[in-house]
């Protein structure tokens, strides 16, 4: 779903309110006002432009308008309003009462809610559950927009009943101001919210490039992408559908976070909503320290949220179902050992926002952590690491070491270096692993031998013998082109198409040697379909990507 965005494909051009009582540009104000205060005598109508452009060609599904209602007169009788098609250009600045566009035929809805006779509560770090939040259905128009040029796109009027004061309306413009008790958050102003390309797994990739935007509004930032993955060749025209920031745009207002300093994130992935409900994205960055749990698809917000210091140290998140977050370090100490690397545990309580701790309530170590996964057929997690794979049993809000595995070794017996675990979809004994070593499948029962040694990539045949040769699996689909790869930092398939995409770093075709260009960093990701060869894309060759995962909001 593609909402309305500066980073983003939609973009909001303009919106204002007009008056009889006046011909002033109120185009800067934080409010839209529609309807009328005083039985007919002033009244008011407010418009709204957005660019749909970037999605022509595009099948759209469904398009809604969202805003936030932010007062009504009388609150008993849901008032009636309309919204329509602008048929003429205007101008935020120069609209008046008197030179206002014309518009076509309109859709009639009813709001009710408002401040303060039956009082909206907006909800400032979870803006999406606010219950003043409206939506109307405008897919005909949205469609047409985008793909019929007999119907051309000049935004949209918002007007009620204009005899009586129970119409009277305000609403959230797209000016948020901090002082405003609803209209401080963004994710409140006139937004389009389009589903199209339905059945395309979208991916996820953190982009440290930010890259120019006009007027340098915003200013460039690195930013958690989404790609539409129906024709990654449109992706240098196109760019990312969304981009996502923690910062106060996206209702992250809680500056001890250090959102500011948030370069893309090193892991991210969708999970089922477990206590919170709905879906979210769970999603760590290693330059700030930042881990969050974020409303999905709303992005705006956070359930849980703590920053844990150490830069470059954090590299894999997990959230299990009660709401426990797990992270990965790669260098950090725990314990006695003097082990470099382990896994802290966090409750949820201690995300809590406004009242955060960075103090696991339990770190075990486990040498160069880098990617964990929590399994709910067993009540486990799983962590990858240097050359270990480890089981953990999940008691009571606590990691117990289950069972491990050695990674095989790479040519020469060096470590294997895992960096990725991943669920292999279709097929919930497998998981995918990721290491400087190359690509590799994991059976976790081992009940049957899926291992060929007969294209000579990793693993070799002197590391996996006996049993081994049951859980280190070779036998999926098109191998020669997935596993042709090494210094893998992502790895993992669509469970619509089962194609595989992969990012590597130095040593590795592919990853851009440019200046202030990181090793690990790739401008490129690498997508292989079931059969035949790999193809590379990039939305930007500045690109500056670590990981890519598809946007599947499960477990396994």
């Amino acid at each position: 779903m593609a909402q309305t965005g500066p980073r983003n494909i939609i973009k909001r051009l303009q919106d204002t309110y007009i008056t009889n009582a006046d011909n002033a540009d109120h185009s800067q104000g934080h409010l839209l006002h529609v309807g009328t205060p005083d039985n007919g005598i002033t009244k008011y109508r407010s418009f709204m432009h957005f660019d749909v452009s970037k999605l022509r060609g595009a099948p759209i599904s469904k398009a809604t308008l969202r805003v936030y209602n932010s007062f009504v007169s009388e609150c008993d009788a849901k008032a009636w309003m309309g919204v329509y098609p602008v048929t003429q250009p205007w101008n935020q600045s120069t609209i008046t009462w008197a030179n206002q566009p014309t518009v076509g035929a309109g859709k009639g809805t009813w709001f009710g809610l408002g401040h303060p006779s039956c009082p909206d509560v907006p909800k400032k770090t979870n803006p999406a559950a606010s219950n003043g939040i409206q939506r109307i259905d405008i897919t005909d128009w949205v469609k047409a927009w985008a793909n019929d040029a007999s119907f051309p796109n000049y935004g949209i009027r918002f007007s009620a009943q204009e005899d009586t004061s129970a119409s009277y309306k305000d609403f959230c413009s797209m000016n948020p101001v901090s002082a405003d008790y609803a209209c401080h958050a963004a994710y409140n102003a006139p937004t389009l919210e389009v589903e199209f390309n339905t059945g395309s797994t979208p991916i996820i990739s953190g982009n440290v490039h930010g890259p120019t935007y006009p007027n340098n509004y915003p200013t460039a930032h690195s930013a958690l992408e989404f790609l539409d993955s129906t024709d990654p060749d449109v992706w240098p025209a196109s760019g990312p559908y969304q981009r996502w920031i923690p910062d106060t745009y996206h209702s992250v207002f809680d500056t001890t976070l250090k959102g500011d300093s948030w370069a893309g994130g090193t892991s991210h992935k969708l999970r089922p909503g477990g206590t919170y409900g709905g879906q979210v994205l769970v999603t760590g960055d290693g330059t700030s320290g930042f881990i969050g749990v974020i409303p999905y698809p709303a992005l705006a917000g956070y359930h849980w949220a703590i920053n844990v210091g150490d830069p470059n140290d954090l590299h894999g998140v997990e959230m299990l179902p009660d709401g426990t977050v797990i992270a990965a370090f790669a260098e950090r100490t725990f314990g006695s050992e003097g082990i470099k690397g382990g896994l802290a545990v966090y409750s949820k309580a201690q995300g809590t926002p406004g009242n955060w701790s960075a103090t696991p309530v339990q770190a075990t170590s486990l040498a160069g952590a880098h990617e964990l996964l929590y399994d709910p057929s067993s009540n486990s997690v799983w962590a990858v690491g240097d050359e270990l794979l480890v089981r953990y049993d999940y008691i009571d809000g606590r990691l117990k070491w289950g069972e491990s595995w050695t990674l095989p070794k790479q040519t020469g017996g060096s470590k294997a270096y895992g960096h990725e675990l991943t669920p292999v979809y279709g097929n919930s004994d497998r998981f995918w692993i990721g290491a400087n070593a190359g690509i590799v499948q994991f059976s976790k029962s081992g009940a049957a031998d899926c291992y060929d040694d007969s294209q000579g990539a990793w693993p070799l045949p002197e590391y996996v013998t006996g049993d081994a040769e049951k859980h280190w699996c070779t036998n999926y689909a098109n191998r020669a082109q997935v596993a042709k790869r090494t210094v893998i930092k992502s790895v993992g398939n669509d469970p619509t198409t089962d194609r595989v995409i992969s990012t590597c770093s130095a040593g590795c075709p592919e990853t851009q040697d440019r200046p202030g260009t990181n090793s690990w960093d790739t401008a490129w990701i690498r997508i292989i379909r079931t059969s035949g060869p790999y193809s590379i894309h990039s939305a930007n060759i500045l690109d500056r990507r670590y990981k890519a995962t598809w946007a599947v909001p499960a477990y396994q």
